[in-house]
């Protein structure tokens, strides 16, 4: 058993977010097509709205009102820059979403993922799954993985947006080989 945990909470920064690898969950480019799609669907409505014969001025106000509000609402969240990443790598750990809202991160590195692949959570969510290395994992670090939304001990689930769940899964399956390449290269040198 390790004398420090090999499993680790982080919040990272909006900054630490655009920076990183994404290789599941929304990304920022995704969310940027989404808020310009809606901006589309915004101006088109309004438009009808305005220059629709016989509406009243009360009707037209509110659907303009609420448009503007959703539309407030959406940028307020301010994760157009960012997206909503469910695995990501940085600084050669990897990342997985255990609270989106307030950033926070289950961090791992790379060599104690021993495989991955693509899942289900019951009903009908598809999504990652990274088993990690059970000889070398402490109680404290079953403790921590036990902290996720969808707990196991010695897994970590992520949400698959966007991606299909094969090519995210070889994605990862690739940076862990450069990665695991690269210290390899390092060592012996």
């Amino acid at each position: 058993m390790a004398s420090s945990p090999k499993v680790t909470l982080v919040t990272l920064t909006k900054n630490d977010i655009r920076q990183a690898r994404v290789f599941s969950g929304i990304s920022p480019k995704a969310m940027r097509r989404v808020f310009f799609a809606w901006i589309a669907f915004v101006v088109i409505v309004s438009l009808l709205v305005i220059f629709a014969p016989r509406l009243s001025t009360s009707f037209t106000l509110i659907t303009l009102g609420t448009l503007a509000a959703f539309t407030l609402a959406m940028f307020a969240q301010s994760r157009i820059s960012e997206g909503w990443p469910a695995i990501l790598a940085k600084d050669e750990q990897l990342h997985i979403v255990r609270d989106p809202y307030k950033r926070e991160f289950f961090c791992i590195s790379p060599a104690l993922v021993s495989d991955i692949e693509p899942t289900v959570i019951k009903p009908n969510k598809k999504a990652i799954e990274l088993k990690l290395d059970d000889k070398a994992l402490s109680a404290e670090d079953i403790d921590t993985l036990n902290m996720a939304v969808w707990p196991r001990d010695n897994k970590l689930l992520a949400l698959a947006h966007f991606i299909p769940r094969d090519k995210a899964c070889s994605s990862l399956k690739s940076y862990i080989a450069s990665v695991s390449a690269g210290r390899k290269t390092v060592s012996h040198a």
